[in-house]
């Protein structure tokens, strides 16, 4: 599937663009997510020039993720401003070296120039057609977060059992958390061996 445009069909003032786009159109990976149902898209594509053209707009849905602590699926709303700017590409050129330079380490060949180097956030003008579609899969996935959680204090799986700790904690396992702190050491040590610290303070109590 793919979203043509014909820039030839783009007045001066701009064109609106209203587009559905659906899951199966995007190819997204098991952790980018998946779309629930189609995707809007919709906005305003402007000429900039000759060899130039620029849509600005949104992306609307909804994304199913996998959280990475409980591994649960949850849901969550996509609202997405988009600046996508579209170039048509500089053949390159063929640059004589001039021979009198081969004695400063310059080869006197012809030599490839690309006098519009590609850049990330810059999609193909191929005649005078654009594809919005790639522009539209790499923003969202450009959006997802590198570590879906279902709840910021998700509380995760118990390590020893694999309980779900959300739907209540287990008999084997307390929660462990990003934010819970890391206990004492000597305190540990004190809280399994009562005996041994009574008896040292009655030493030094002696």
């Amino acid at each position: 599937m793919s979203i043509i445009i014909n820039l030839l069909d783009v007045p001066s003032a701009g064109l609106q663009i209203h587009h559905e786009v659906e899951p199966s159109a995007l190819l997204f990976s098991s952790d980018e997510g998946s779309p629930i149902g189609n995707l809007s898209c919709h906005g305003e594509l402007f000429l900039t020039g000759e060899r130039a053209a620029y849509f600005q707009g949104k992306i609307i849905g909804r994304m199913a993720r996998g959280c990475v602590r409980c591994l649960d699926q949850f849901e969550e709303d996509l609202s997405l401003s988009c600046e996508v700017e579209f170039k048509k590409a500089v053949k390159a050129v063929n640059v004589i070296v001039p021979h009198r330079d081969k004695g400063k380490g310059v080869k006197g060949s012809d030599k490839p120039v690309d006098e519009d180097a590609t850049e990330e956030d810059v999609y193909p003008i191929s005649g005078n057609e654009i594809d919005l579609l790639p522009a539209i899969r790499e923003q969202v996935i450009l959006a997802s977060p590198l570590q879906s959680l279902c709840n910021e204090n998700c509380l995760g799986l118990c390590q020893v059992c694999g309980s779900n700790l959300n739907d209540g904690i287990c008999g084997c396992c307390t929660p462990v958390t990003d934010s819970e702190p890391v206990p004492n050491f000597q305190q540990t040590i004190s809280k399994k061996n009562p005996s041994k610290r009574s008896s040292a303070s009655v030493r030094r109590g002696s």
